[in-house]
C-alpha cells in the first residue's frame, strides 16, 4: 500500500517491488507491467488536498496458481475421460460378447444342419430372451423344412408308379385308336382308379405334412360321442355292405382339433371295412377310464400278425395279404393325430377275431362343454 501526495510517496507498507512503480494519476483500477512483474492497482482519493491511497497486488502468483489449477483440471478431465472410455469399452465388450456368440452360432447354421442351435445365453436378460426366441424360431423352421422335404420325397416316390401307369395307358390308347370299346372302357377305368389313388395319396400326404409342421388351429373341447355318431353314419353310407355297431358309455370330451380327430376316426372306420370280412361287422366303442378316453374300432377280418402290428403304423406300409386298395397312409394318419393330441394308438387282436385299433386320448375337464363336430 502506498500513500501518495504531491506526486511523491509519503508512506508505503507491504511487499517492495523489484522496480519502481509509476505513481497513480487518477482513481480507479489499472494494471502495471514492470521488470517482468504484473501488478494490479486500485487508487482512491482520501481528501480534497490531493492525497491518494493506492493498494497493489502482484498477480503473477495468482496467474501461476490459475495455470496450475487449469493443468490439474485438464489432467483430471483427461484421466476421467480415459477411465470412462475404458469403462464404456469394457462394458460394451461384456454386453456384446453374448451377441457375438449368437452371431458366430448363426453363421455356423446352414440349411443342411440338423442339430446345432444358437448358443444358450443367460446374461443380460434381453439377450437371453433374444436367444430363446431365435432358437424357438429355428426349431419351427427346422420342423417346417423337414416336413417339406419329407412331403417332397414321399410324393416323388409314391406318385411315380400311378403316373407311370397312367402314361402307359394313354400311350396305348394313342397307338390304338381302333381299340375295341370294352378294352377302351377298361383302360379308362384303370386311369380313373389311378387318378383317385393319386388324389387320395396327395390328400393324405398334405395332412401328414401339416401335422409334421404343427400347422394346426387352436384346440377346442370336442364331444367324442357326437363326433363318433356322425362318423359312423357317414361310414355306413360309404360302405353299405358293412354293419357298424356303435357303443358309447360316456359323454367324453377331449381337447383337440375336430377335423383331425374326425380324420383319424374316418380312417379307422374305413380301414376296418376294407380289411374286415366281406359283408362283415365293425364294432366301435367309446369308453372313459379315469382321465383317459378310448376309441376302439374292431373288425372281423384276418387281423395283423403281432410282429407286424407296430410296423403297420409307418407310412406307405400295407399288409402282405391285403386285397383292398389304399395308399398305406391311413394308420400313419391316426398315429400322427394320437401324438398331436398327446395320446397313444395301439393295435391288438380284437374280440371279433380281427384287428382292434384303439385311440387313447387325455380327457378334458368335465365342466367344459364339448364342441359339436363340423358337418360334412
Amino acid at each position: 500500500m502506498r500513500l501518495v501526495s504531491g506526486g511523491k510517496v509519503i508512506a508505503q507498507h507491504g511487499e517492495t517491488p523489484t522496480a519502481p512503480l509509476p505513481l497513480p494519476t487518477r482513481d480507479g483500477y489499472r494494471t502495471i507491467d514492470t521488470d517482468g512483474q504484473t501488478w494490479r492497482s486500485l487508487t482512491r482519493s482520501l481528501s480534497t488536498t490531493g492525497e491518494r491511497l493506492e493498494v497493489l497486488q502482484d498477480i503473477d502468483p495468482i496467474e501461476r496458481r490459475l495455470a496450475d489449477n487449469t493443468a490439474i483440471v485438464a489432467a483430471v478431465t483427461l484421466l476421467a475421460a480415459l477411465t470412462a472410455a475404458g469403462g464404456v469399452w469394457l462394458l460394451t465388450r461384456i454386453i456384446l460378447q453374448p451377441l457375438e456368440r449368437l452371431r458366430t452360432g448363426a453363421l455356423a447354421i446352414s440349411a443342411d444342419t440338423a442339430g446345432p442351435q444358437l448358443p444358450g445365453v443367460t446374461r443380460p436378460q434381453e439377450v437371453a430372451d433374444l436367444s430363446r426366441a431365435l432358437n424357438g424360431m429355428l426349431d419351427q423352421l427346422r420342423v417346417s423344412m423337414d416336413s417339406t422335404r419329407r412331403f417332397t420325397a414321399d410324393a416323388g416316390h409314391e406318385l411315380r408308379t400311378p403316373l407311370t401307369s397312367i402314361g402307359v395307358t394313354l400311350e396305348t390308347l394313342q397307338r390304338n385308336p381302333d381299340l375295341p370299346a370294352p378294352q377302351r372302357a377298361r383302360a379308362l377305368e384303370a386311369m380313373s382308379a389311378e387318378h383317385r389313388r393319386i388324389t387320395a395319396l396327395l390328400t393324405g400326404l398334405q395332412t401328414l405334412a401339416r401335422g409334421d409342421a404343427h400347422a394346426l388351429p387352436e384346440q377346442a373341447p370336442v364331444a367324442l360321442a357326437e363326433l363318433l355318431e356322425a362318423a359312423v353314419t357317414h361310414a355306413a353310407l360309404r360302405h353299405p355292405t358293412t354293419t357298424y355297431r356303435l357303443t358309447s358309455d360316456s359323454p367324453a370330451t377331449v381337447h383337440g382339433w375336430p377335423v383331425g380327430l374326425r380324420l383319424a376316426v374316418d380312417n379307422l372306420l374305413d380301414n376296418a371295412a376294407l380289411h374286415g370280412r366281406p359283408d362283415g361287422t365293425v364294432d366301435v366303442r367309446l369308453e372313459q377310464a379315469a382321465d383317459t378316453v378310448r376309441i376302439t374300432v374292431g373288425d372281423d377280418g384276418p387281423g395283423i400278425p403281432a410282429d407286424q402290428q407296430q410296423s403297420m403304423k409307418a407310412r406307405f406300409t400295407r399288409g402282405a395279404r391285403t386285397r383292398s386298395p389304399g395308399s398305406g397312409l391311413g394308420l400313419a394318419l391316426v398315429d400322427q393325430q394320437a401324438h398331436l393330441h398327446h395320446g397313444t394308438f395301439d393295435l391288438a387282436p380284437g374280440p371279433l377275431g380281427g384287428l382292434a385299433a384303439t385311440l387313447s386320448l387325455p380327457s378334458a375337464p368335465e365342466d367344459e362343454p364339448g364342441e359339436r363336430p363340423a358337418p360334412d
